[in-house]
């Protein structure tokens, strides 16, 4: 376990109007973790992404990624730069399946990462899709099952050390929930925090932080 985790949040405290959703919670994740959040619904797991990645201000408490304050606007920068994030409602973009692909790699932070064509042929493959049906479709017209593996492969493809998944496997059937586990948790040089009520996938998460308790 190194020194200074990768993201550790102290003595958290958030809060909508009067329902108090942490309470003095404290979490750590160390590099290579693989994390899941787990928890009945309104438990906060979608929240903690989102304080995570800086779409709400924490109220009490700090949350560390690589021992700086999310508070201060770069550290937001530098943890964005080196994530990539998959939500749970998939509206990652609109358009043909091929642009919606390519869109995150405008980015300055991702323009290195940028695959060729071979590379996002092979990577829709290893998520049992079809490119050459799937990639002149419109985003949406595609299936929730369908959406959520084109999700999951940008997350593959962009090749961040530090990748966030809000339910990633909700809409897949067994067989592409076991290429997604496959794909996505057994690199050492990755982190990946999730959130997932699928037993599926929680069983094959290294750490488990149960947000009930």
């Amino acid at each position: 376990m190194s020194s200074t985790p990768l993201l550790e949040g102290k003595n958290i405290h958030f809060q909508y109007g009067d329902e108090v959703i942490f309470d003095n919670f404290n979490f750590r994740i160390d590099k290579g973790d693989r994390v899941v959040l787990k928890g009945d619904s309104g438990s906060g797991k979608t929240t903690l992404f989102r304080l995570i990645l800086g779409f709400e201000s924490l109220q009490q408490g700090e949350i560390l990624y690589q021992g700086n304050s999310l508070k201060e606007p770069e550290t937001i920068r530098n943890l964005r730069k080196s994530s990539s994030w998959l939500p749970q409602d998939l509206n990652i973009g609109t358009g043909l399946v091929k642009d919606v692909i390519l869109f995150p790699f405008t980015f300055q932070a991702h323009k290195k990462n940028e695959p060729d064509q071979s590379k996002i042929e092979s990577t829709l493959h290893d998520f049992g899709l079809n490119p050459d049906e799937i990639l002149q479709k419109s985003y949406s017209d595609l299936s929730t099952g369908q959406r959520q593996r084109v999700g999951l492969a940008i997350c593959v493809m962009l090749n961040q050390s530090f990748i966030l998944l809000d339910e990633p496997t909700s809409a897949l059937d067994h067989d592409s929930k076991a290429k997604a586990a496959d794909l996505l948790l057994n690199q050492n040089s990755r982190t990946v925090l999730s959130t997932s009520h699928d037993s599926f996938w929680v069983e094959r998460c290294e750490k488990v932080i149960d947000l009930n308790q």
